[in-house]
């Protein structure tokens, strides 16, 4: 059986009808639509997977840490923002003088 005899392009010794234009359009949307199903089913389990994994993550790391870990980012932010401020102040009295 060949591919065109597959799809119903070529037509076989017995009798069945030939498909139109219609009908190849109509089982393409109705393939792709299904496709599009299962792709949306596989990305829905991915998704669902890396959501578990980053909770394990979260919770594998003792909450004492992640306490610790905010307050040096917290820390850096500080000293990072009075670095700042001292620039600008610096800046303004150099363009004053």
């Amino acid at each position: 059986m060949s591919l065109l005899s597959f799809i119903g392009l070529k037509r076989q010794n017995y009798n069945r009808p030939r498909l139109t234009l219609p009908d190849i359009l109509h089982r393409t949307v109705v393939t792709g639509l299904a496709a599009l199903a299962v792709y949306g089913v596989f990305l829905g389990y991915m998704v669902h997977n890396e959501t578990l994994a980053k909770g394990r993550r979260y919770f594998a790391c003792p909450t004492s840490d992640l306490f610790y870990q905010t307050l040096s980012l917290q820390v850096v932010d500080e000293a990072r923002e009075q670095a700042l401020a001292e620039a600008a102040q610096s800046a303004l009295k150099s363009r004053s003088s």
